[in-house]
């Protein structure tokens, strides 16, 4: 199939966009012809890849530039299918239904009603007219690509009689390519050898609570020594500002979005791993995957969105507190065989369900049924 795929986002995975690279290359090693219209690429080079617009290599496309080059691209070229990522869809809906072109959505969201996340302003104005718009679009794809349970029930609850294909999100150590462990160069950031290592991957959804985060920081210093954390994913220069107030700076390094593979380096070498979500987050973040992956043993502030995930045998549950937090990167750091179990399950399940040759199987297996009814 020759295939046009559209985000409005950035598609790299420095940026964090995991799952839109992973389903490109399974649909580029499965045979597929895609172009691919993106704000700005970091991808690497496939023969069955081609971004357009042809020769543009640098700088940010805006959403209005995006949608010119689709048209451009719908006619300059014919496609069997659009593969529109997340509020994609609404500009691309219109392109299939007047070229007659086969709508995939690859849902991140509910758009309308009270679960929603509004693309825009607008949706919240006319919440009845975009509940119809969404049910509408929802309908006309031939395909609905859904991330998790919680997402699946959301488009559900818009119309029971659809058909939505669940592909979770994978770890993003799969996709990259060998990266050297340097382990020593790594820790030569601070004075002396660490006792312990602890990752934390903080999202921007919890910005607002950096300060709790730091705080149980400290107290896991002032009890272990030698301890040292590694963050991604907040303010660097915020962070920091906090970690000189709270006298831990030079015990913590803070690693900016770019730096996606020190970050992974730092996972290899993990005595745990921590995920910060927030606590209204409805849906699993992909992250999870890629903490579940590495051989430290997870930590994860609660958040009822990953009770369908992980259990007590795969990851140590705190409460949304210093004292809570603390409490549980200590406790991993102090029982190493509690630890090693926990940590064991966790990449288990990642084996078992969310590897990238099972994710590839799914996205595939949808395209191939998709073709079968042609």
């Amino acid at each position: 199939m020759k295939i046009l795929f559209i985000t409005f986002g950035e598609l790299s995975l420095r940026e964090g966009n995991t799952r839109s690279v992973a389903i490109l290359r399974a649909l580029a090693d499965a045979g597929h012809q895609i172009d691919v219209l993106a704000s700005s690429f970091d991808i690497s080079d496939h023969p069955r890849i081609r971004l357009l617009p042809v020769g543009f290599d640098s700088g940010t496309l805006s959403r209005r530039r995006l949608r010119l080059e689709v048209l451009k691209a719908i006619g300059r070229d014919s496609y069997d299918a659009i593969h529109a990522v997340d509020d994609a869809v609404l500009f691309a809906s219109g392109i299939c239904k007047w070229k007659k072109i086969r709508l995939i959505y690859d849902a991140e969201r509910r758009f309308a009603g009270p679960v929603g996340r509004a693309p825009s302003s607008f949706w919240k104005l006319f919440p009845g007219y975009f509940i119809r718009v969404e049910k509408k679009i929802l309908a006309q794809s031939s395909v609905i690509f859904s991330t998790c349970d919680a997402l699946t029930l959301d488009l559900l609850a818009l119309d029971k009689n659809l058909e939505i294909i669940q592909v979770e999100d994978i770890p993003v150590q799969p996709l990259f390519p060998a990266r050297g462990r340097d382990k020593s160069r790594l820790l030569k950031r601070f004075s002396d050898r660490p006792s312990s290592i602890v990752v934390c991957s903080f999202l921007p959804e919890t910005r607002k609570e950096l300060r709790k985060l730091l705080v149980a920081t400290r107290k896991v210093i002032e009890s272990t020594p030698q301890v040292v954390f590694f963050f991604k994913g907040a303010s660097v220069d915020e962070a920091k500002t906090l970690a000189t107030n709270l006298d831990i700076l030079e015990r913590c390094v803070f690693f900016a979005p770019s730096e996606i593979e020190s970050f992974l380096v730092a996972l290899d070498v993990a005595d745990v791993s921590l995920l910060a979500t927030p606590a209204e987050d409805r849906y699993v973040h992909s992250d999870v995957f890629t903490l579940l992956h590495s051989p430290a043993p997870l930590v994860l502030v609660q958040n009822g969105a990953y009770s369908p995930l992980l259990n007590e045998n795969n990851c140590i549950q705190v409460l949304s507190s210093s004292e809570s937090i603390s409490e549980g990167i200590i406790r991993a750091i102090q029982e190493p065989l509690f630890s090693l179990g926990i940590a064991r399950e966790g990449r288990q399940l990642i084996a078992d369900k969310h590897s990238f040759s099972s994710f590839k199987h799914k996205v595939r297996m949808a395209y191939h049924e998709l073709r079968k009814a042609e």
